[in-house]
């Protein structure tokens, strides 16, 4: 499939995908559509255990909306463009594969929101913000951020950010939560590939399930929980690596798992 303002990229088990709509990546409805078939067209990738999103622009990940035709649109348009962009993100959520938000650059607004669809969020030290400013703008976040972020930093941090519109450094965000590591800007895309296929060497099925059960289980009482669980370790028994994995430990033997 062809994309404007994305580029895809395989490097064995890892798929990488580059966001590239100068300046600063501005969402608009076009941009968001092509992030939708990008994140359905690695869903669907046998061969693919984990997903890079990162952007091909120097300062910017994604630093919010296209803000002149957000200020055109009418209610419709506008929760037709909300329910896109969260559609986008619930794929990331959804596709049994790992994904790490490669944050090297401004990740604002939708930016922000996008990461927190991921697993892991990676970002580059220095000078870049990461934040919800969409309170300052009198419009709210439509693209995840008020129900993702409460449940990955807390609701008290979460309502701070949200209400008062903040951005923060990546320092800030890695003390809160907000992001899992930061890495100089000059080791960054070697290092978060290193990352992505030590993540892929493994058994992509199981890691796969793993995350299934994860977000599947994680809003229902325990017992229902329980149950995905079991459904998925179920699934997973059925699978080559699962056989690998448990052969390789009673034959004292490296495993060689295959994604399948």
């Amino acid at each position: 499939m062809s994309y404007e303002f994305i580029t895809l990229k395989k490097d064995d088990r890892v798929l990488t995908i580059s966001l590239n709509r100068p300046p600063t990546n501005p969402l608009n409805g076009v941009f968001g559509q092509e992030l939708f078939k990008a994140f359905s067209e690695a869903e669907q990738m046998e061969d693919i255990t984990v997903v890079i999103i990162t952007s091909a622009l120097e300062k910017a990940f994604i630093a919010g909306a296209d803000i002149k035709e957000m200020a055109a649109q009418d209610a419709a348009e506008a929760e037709q463009f909300s329910k896109l962009l969260q559609g986008a993100n619930n794929i990331l959520n959804r596709m049994k594969k790992i994904v790490i938000a490669a944050i090297n650059g401004h990740a604002l607004g939708g930016g922000c929101e996008l990461a927190l669809a991921c697993d892991y969020r990676l970002m580059t030290s220095g000078k870049a913000l990461i934040g919800l400013p969409e309170a300052g703008l009198g419009i709210i976040p439509g693209a995840g951020g008020t129900q993702r972020l409460p449940r990955l930093v807390g609701l008290s941090k979460a309502l701070d950010i949200l209400l008062r519109g903040r951005t923060m450094s990546p320092q800030e965000a890695l003390a809160i939560g907000l992001v899992d590591k930061l890495i100089e800007p000059e080791n960054f895309q070697a290092e978060v590939m290193q990352f992505a296929q030590e993540l892929a060497a493994g058994a992509g099925k199981a890691l796969g399930y793993i995350k299934a059960a994860v977000y599947e289980g994680i809003d229902f009482p325990l017992e229902q929980a329980l149950a995905v669980e079991r459904k998925y370790s179920a699934e997973n028994s059925k699978t080559h690596d699962a056989k690998e994995g448990l052969t390789a430990f009673v034959e004292k033997r490296r495993p060689e798992f295959k994604n399948e």
